[in-house]
């Protein structure tokens, strides 16, 4: 009788220890996922600002290929210009 006591004391024990547990491991796992979900929020900011860069970036080089054209026609012509002369 007495040992049944004890072993069912030390059941008990054991169960709500493994609960506390169980707790501790889902605050745990709570705060990781929210630390997760902040980061990849920045995340998601900082590449779309990249993405923003990179389209002015891309519109920038198709302005400086246009210009580029611009100045090698000018060139072309003026060699032509000083070939005639």
């Amino acid at each position: 009788m007495k040992l049944e006591k004890i072993v069912n004391i030390i059941a008990i024990v054991l169960l709500l220890a493994l609960g506390a547990t169980a707790l501790i491991v889902m605050q745990k796992t709570t705060e990781s996922n929210a630390i997760s979900t902040n980061a990849t929020v920045r995340q998601s900011k900082k590449q779309s600002r990249v993405v923003k860069e990179l389209r002015l970036l891309n519109i920038e080089l198709r302005n400086l290929q246009k210009d580029m054209a611009e100045i090698r026609e000018r060139v072309r012509k003026q060699r032509k210009l000083r070939i005639k002369k």
